[in-house]
């Protein structure tokens, strides 16, 4: 008995003894795995500093994220942190990350703000990350809250990552906030959901606004934006934005708004040079997209609409553009020779909208003295091809 006990304790105490060396190195291998991993989709990752022992892991990483990884529509060039990655040398741990943003590198006409905008990076953003298993994270960003005058802050940010083929985020922010003796603009509940690669991403963002500066008085409850891309040779981009219910007080209300938008046909490689393009580039690639043609194709419903406490009702609008393939746009655009477009508008509105229409948009009355009434309603349906419109199928002349 007291040697089986023996040989029992002196097993624990040698297991005891090699369990940090072990898990150590498996750690290790993992964590060097995740780095590897990170620089193979064009991350810079340098170990700067080891203060690693022998129960615990402990390094210090600096970090370059370029452009093509930030999804910022070229406005940065590039951004450099400075990480510290820690974890103890044991069979159940976490991988704690420790974050700092060094610089971020901005492009173009935004360089000017680059100097202030880190300042406020380096001063204020900071984060925590952890992990289990280098699939799996959760983090959190330390609260912003800037106590001049204005008053700015930002709380309670945090999130969960997941990597496994498709990249998982879930990021949330209960309050945002800019305020001073005149009032304040507020966001809150805000979550942004995003999954995909580099083919295929969706996002979805929903919060709330609140406006209330000297008499003027804003909120929108319910905002929610979703966006689904998929980038294989053509792009294909479809958004929605809805919000359940926009108030300023006595003079308007929105109940139930939503606006689908598509565009598809344009050559994925066209559309990242543009996103990526300098300013004096844009027209260069907005010629090769229209050189091929595409599409875009709009749904917008209001269920219904008041203006200074009177009730106009909703309407619903179905609008279709083609951009036929065309060599020479400038000239075209110059000499108001619109047959490289093709639309179709279709809308149903109530006698109230469609006035008000008319007063702020005069032009459009031609086009509302063609529309149909029925049940009550005001039908639009017109057709623009080969340069010439019609309406119910009938050439307007």
């Amino acid at each position: 008995m007291n040697k089986k006990l023996t040989v029992m304790i002196f097993t624990f105490l040698v297991m005891i003894a090699i369990t940090p060396f072990i898990f150590g190195k498996l750690m290790n291998s993992r964590y060097n795995q995740m780095l590897d991993d990170l620089r193979t989709k064009g991350m810079e990752i340098k170990i700067v500093d080891d203060k690693s022992s022998y129960l615990q892991t402990d390094k210090v990483l600096e970090v370059t994220v370029p452009s093509k990884l930030l999804n910022s529509q070229g406005l940065i060039e590039k951004v450099k942190l400075k990480i510290e990655t820690k974890f103890k040398n044991l069979p159940v741990t976490n991988v704690v990350f420790l974050g700092k943003i060094d610089k971020v590198v901005l492009n173009g006409e935004f360089k000017k703000l680059e100097k202030d905008f880190n300042e406020f990076l380096q001063k204020h953003i900071e984060f925590v990350v952890t992990t289990p298993n280098f699939r799996d994270y959760t983090y959190r960003f330390k609260d912003i809250k800037i106590d001049k005058n204005p008053i700015l802050g930002i709380e309670h940010i945090t999130g969960m990552f997941k990597y496994k083929g498709l990249i998982k985020n879930i990021l949330n922010i209960k309050d945002a906030y800019i305020k001073d003796k005149k009032g304040f603009i507020e966001i809150k509940n805000f979550k942004n959901e995003f999954e995909g690669n580099e083919k295929e991403y969706f996002s979805k963002t929903d919060f709330n606004v609140k406006v209330n500066l000297n008499t003027f008085k804003l909120q929108i409850d319910n905002i929610s934006s979703i966006t689904k891309t998929v980038l294989n040779d053509i792009a294909k981009i479809n958004s929605t934005l809805k919000f359940k219910t926009l108030n300023i007080p006595s003079a308007l209300n929105v109940d139930t708004f939503k606006l689908k938008t598509e565009i598809k046909g344009i050559k994925t490689e066209v559309l990242k040079q543009l996103a990526q393009a300098k300013e004096y580039e844009k027209d260069k690639y907005l010629e090769k997209i229209f050189k091929k043609g595409f599409d875009v194709n709009i749904e917008n419903t209001i269920k219904n609409l008041k203006l200074m406490q009177r009730d106009l009702g909703g309407y619903t609008l179905d609008f279709k553009l083609k951009f036929l393939p065309t060599d020479n746009l400038q000239e075209k655009i110059n000499t108001n020779n619109l047959d490289f477009i093709n639309a179709k508008l279709y809308l149903v509105t109530t006698p109230e909208i469609a006035n008000i229409i008319m007063n702020m948009f005069p032009r459009s009355a031609f086009l509302f003295a063609l529309a149909k009434k029925e049940n009550g309603n005001v039908i639009l349906n017109l057709e623009f091809k080969d340069g010439k419109l019609y309406s119910e199928g009938q050439l307007v002349k």
